[in-house]
């Protein structure tokens, strides 16, 4: 997955000298900023999850119209000040969604927010930390309003914010907001498979084939090696270590996901990561060339997420011949240290994520908006 920027800005920071505390529990999306005096009551994240965006009135069996959204969920609380009305702080946040290029998909005022005969809480995302038991906003407010918006990147990635303004018993003000950047889960983390790259696999591909496939676990949309690939990077280090002479070209390798000149860097990236933990463990740089395809080799079909995952990987080609000539090829053919997980039902759309500023978007992990994450 890889993150695309919009060159926008969420202009939402209506002053330039608004305080926030110190001791907040979170900070306001990358995208998005804070309506000025607002202070952060509670918040949460999770790499990914699903969470239900309302796109109609709540009525007795739920929402007459809502959407079930995977991915990157977010989720802020605010204190708003209680001298700005709910109208205000969501015509603002509307202003500024649509300046950034969201559509909005639905608003509501009051009480046509629900039907009279309807429960008085709706449950979001059940992760969120609300004062309300299960995780349930409530939806029964003197004077509130809400909105949902919708940003689609042309990669097909979407960013779907929902924001909640109410005064709680004619009291405190309360702005909740929710934000979902679609994007396909990690697979493949829970391996199926005991074998593990050693060093005599290695070398019994290299010799057979002269090249053989890592698809090591990077973190999402990033060249950064995950501790899971350790064991992996080892083998191929004591490998070099037992053979001197071997040189090696790591093959960087993307799936379709995303632009072209976007995955010839990442797959160049990531071979460079590769590189530079073998150095790490004191290999000589020399012996080692690096090059990134991107997505102009795939070994496996880019339509569903098992073809994309194989594609995702780092080649190591023997650029020396007959350096190992000394092993025998018994145990060519390799098994992947981890194994994807057959899916269960469609593949999911590779998605991506969104971001405002083009140096705002790694700042919250892979969560980000107008641009978007995806996979690769």
């Amino acid at each position: 997955m890889r993150t695309f920027t919009l060159q926008i800005s969420l202009l939402l920071l209506l002053t330039t000298g608004s305080a926030f505390a110190l001791d907040e529990p979170g900070q306001d999306l990358p995208f998005l900023g804070r309506y000025p005096g607002s202070i952060i009551d509670s918040y949460k994240t999770a790499h990914y999850d699903e969470a239900t965006i309302p796109l109609g009135i709540l009525g007795r069996k739920g929402f007459a119209n809502s959407e079930t959204v995977e991915g990157q969920v977010t989720y802020i609380r605010y204190k708003v000040p209680e001298d700005r009305s709910p109208l205000e702080f969501i015509r603002n946040y509307r202003q500024a969604l649509q300046r950034a290029g969201f559509h909005i998909l639905w608003q509501c005022a009051d009480h046509g927010c629900r039907n009279p005969d309807a429960d008085v809480a709706a449950t979001l995302w059940r992760g969120a930390p609300t004062r309300y038991t299960g995780g349930a906003e409530i939806f029964s407010f003197e004077n509130g309003r809400m909105l949902s918006a919708e940003y689609r990147a042309t990669d097909g990635v979407r960013t779907i914010v929902f924001i909640n303004d109410n005064t709680l018993f004619g009291h405190s003000q309360d702005a909740s907001v929710y934000a979902v950047q679609t994007k396909p889960m990690h697979s493949g983390l829970v391996s199926s498979d005991v074998g593990q790259l050693t060093s005599e696999s290695m070398a019994g591909a290299l010799i057979q084939r002269g090249h053989f496939a890592m698809h090591l676990p990077f973190d999402f949309n990033q060249a950064t090696l995950r501790p899971d690939a350790q064991s992996t990077l080892t083998a191929l280090s004591q490998l070099m270590e037992q053979h001197p002479s071997l040189r090696v070209r790591l093959e960087g390798h993307t799936d379709q996901v995303g632009s072209a000149a976007y995955n010839q860097m990442l797959s160049l990236n990531r071979a460079l990561a590769v590189k530079s933990a073998l150095v790490a463990r004191g290999i000589v740089g020399q012996r080692i060339e690096v090059t990134g395809f991107g997505a102009t080799r795939p070994v496996a079909g880019n339509n569903t997420d098992e073809g994309r995952a194989q594609n995702r990987r780092v080649e190591v080609v023997d650029l020396s011949p007959g350096a190992i000539a000394g092993l025998p090829p018994a145990n060519a053919d390799i098994a992947p240290t981890t194994t994807h997980a057959p899916a269960m039902n469609s593949a999911p759309t590779p998605y991506k994520a969104v971001s405002i500023t083009a140096t705002q978007h790694q700042s919250l992990g892979d969560l980000q908006p107008p641009s978007m994450l995806l996979s690769n």
